[in-house]
């Protein structure tokens, strides 16, 4: 008896741990969005990379509140990152620490305007999801970025510098000027 109800519990198990994976099709918006090359990321919020001193400007009252370390509400902040045709822009603020000597330059954010290096623009059908990348650089820093960009238009940008710790933003993408 407890053989045949372990047995039943286990097949009910197997049955119900089937893949749910929803495909979406080739006429989906997401496509014309992303081939249309203006595309707007707006961010949510910033995930910076946790440290001690991160931990310690935390910890003496400095971040507002509803705000944490590791996520910074930036609903309202007015940034972005624009990709129009083959140029790229970028005016996002940034939090975390600088890893060399010297300067942030003349903004304490991160800042770009130009053609990128190594532009890659790619489908993943096993994750559903658009994933772009590009090299940047400004006056002070060299910028790797990669964006995914979701069906549902939520989105992720990841942000590594050669002179500073990596940050991450979640937010959404939308057409420039309404297109799409």
């Amino acid at each position: 008896m407890k053989t045949s109800i372990l047995f039943i519990f286990a097949l009910s198990m197997v049955a119900g741990c089937k893949s749910s994976k929803t495909m979406i099709s080739e006429s989906h918006a997401i496509h014309t969005l992303i081939a249309s090359k203006h595309i707007e990321f707006t961010a949510t919020s910033a995930s910076p990379m946790v440290t001690k001193s991160m931990t310690a400007i935390a910890n003496s009252g400095l971040i507002a509140p509803g705000n944490t370390v590791s996520r910074i509400d930036l609903n309202g902040n007015g940034n972005f990152l624009k990709i129009v045709g083959d140029s790229v822009s970028a005016n996002l603020p940034y939090y975390g620490e600088r890893q060399f000597g010297g300067g942030y330059g003349t903004t304490s954010g991160i800042e770009f305007n130009g053609l990128p290096d190594n532009y890659i623009q790619e489908f993943n059908s096993d994750k559903q999801k658009y994933t772009i990348s590009f090299q940047i650089n400004d006056s002070s820093d060299r910028y790797t970025v990669y964006v995914d960009i979701f069906p549902s238009r939520s989105s992720v940008v990841s942000v590594n510098m050669a002179n500073r710790n990596a940050i991450q933003y979640n937010g959404s993408v939308s057409a420039i000027g309404g297109e799409q």
